[in-house]
């Protein structure tokens, strides 16, 4: 539970507060809860609120200059462990150390990409992350000579 500290209003116009919400879904799909707020008097208000969580949108491009890495966060959504898959679609990009493999519930990892020119291939691709069960993460790459 969080506490915000509001100094009383001094007429009956009332002082307004501002409070920053974060929706931060676990899962896919609709999602309702209860906002509560009281004061020392007892008095309760309730908000109604509404998330929706869809589908990962493609992020990038990630600019990376030739023979260079770059590291690209990626986070586990779930409220439980997930084994991380990562892919490219250019053989001209490639993973920088070992693969993320299991990644904790909540946490944040760095996923280091190079780029390595080759005249055969493009410059552009995706590097594509899965997790059972889950739709795929596209990051768009663009390689600079």
């Amino acid at each position: 539970m969080n506490t915000i500290n509001a100094i009383a209003a001094e007429s009956q116009a009332g002082k307004e507060y501002a409070i920053n919400i974060t929706y931060d879904p676990c899962s896919l799909g609709d999602c309702a809860a209860i906002l509560l707020i009281t004061n020392p008097e007892g008095v309760e208000y309730t908000c109604l609120l509404y998330g929706h969580a869809s589908a990962p949108q493609p992020s990038g491009p990630f600019k990376i200059m030739n023979g260079k890495t770059l590291p690209i966060d990626f986070t586990n959504p779930l409220l439980e462990k997930a084994d991380v898959n990562v892919r490219f679609d250019n053989a001209c990009f490639t993973l920088q150390g070992k693969p993320p493999g299991t990644v904790e519930p909540r946490k944040k990892i760095s996923i280091v990409v190079k780029f390595d020119y080759n005249a055969s291939n493009p410059m552009q691709g995706r590097m594509i992350i899965t997790a059972k069960g889950l739709p795929p993460w596209s990051y768009y790459l663009t390689g600079e000579k």
